[in-house]
């Protein structure tokens, strides 16, 4: 069965258990065919064709081309470290020239773990379902300067994968880009300590030995995205994917 029906079907089963960290592995059958390369325009500016990953767990149940969650803030009433995102669309094959009209689709755990709109799934918490839940995904259109902003929180973290956000880009209803963002050790680790997250602690499993992200430290280094700001304070970035259109 292909991953992504897999995890469809996954939805409507709710069954998740030892299945939940096999669905973030990659293997030759995943969407894993490029990885980051560099490409510099005419008027100097360099710009990197973001890697491909896969999709993993737990897209929009019906699929993200069919997320009707236009919105910026996607907390959706989950508490956690305040986190804001701008994303930038670049294409490789134009000059690094941004990207106006992509659609980029996010979603992530919340801070102990949880991903909505699916159900049984272990954690620390115990076993959770939150089937119908639509917190912490959505989507946004790049406005003329080719940015996507959203409000979020930081994310928590599960069994078996380093912390992390899903994303996918579509152009023109054609999805073109699908690959994860990963986060600074040193900056998860103190927002996996503080009061909201303290009952998880500190994620155990590293970004570099990430079945993700661990393959490659070149494109880990590229999907980690750079923040500025504090655990009161909350957490501010910005990340540019690299298409090449």
């Amino acid at each position: 069965m292909e991953r992504k029906s897999f995890l469809r079907t996954f939805a409507v089963a709710a069954a998740a258990g030892p299945l939940l960290i096999e669905a973030c592995k990659k293997d030759a059958s995943s969407t894993q065919t490029e990885t980051t390369t560099t490409t510099t325009s005419t008027n100097g500016t360099t710009c990197i064709t973001t890697a491909t990953e896969e999709e993993g767990p737990f897209p929009y149940p019906s699929g993200e081309i069919n997320n009707p969650l236009n919105r910026v803030d996607v907390t959706g009433g989950q508490t956690g470290v305040p986190l804001s995102i701008s994303f930038v669309v670049v294409n490789t094959n134009d000059n690094c020239n941004v990207v106006s009209g992509a659609r980029i689709d996010i979603w992530h755990c919340n801070k102990d773990g949880y991903y909505s709109g699916y159900g049984n799934q272990p954690g620390v918490l115990g076993t959770k379902s939150y089937i119908g839940e639509t917190w912490l995904r959505g989507y946004q259109l790049t406005d003329t300067s080719g940015v996507a902003k959203f409000t979020t929180i930081y994310p928590g973290w599960y069994s078996g994968r380093a912390t992390h956000i899903h994303m996918e880009v579509f152009i023109n209803n054609v999805l073109k880009k699908i690959t994860q963002m990963a986060f600074s050790e040193t900056i998860s680790d103190a927002v996996h300590v503080s009061t909201l997250y303290a009952a998880h602690g500190i994620n155990t499993t590293r970004n570099a030995t990430d079945q993700v992200f661990g393959d490659s430290a070149t494109d880990l280094a590229n999907e980690t995205i750079a923040l500025t700001g504090s655990v009161s304070a909350g957490y501010s970035g910005t990340y540019t994917i690299g298409v090449a259109l």
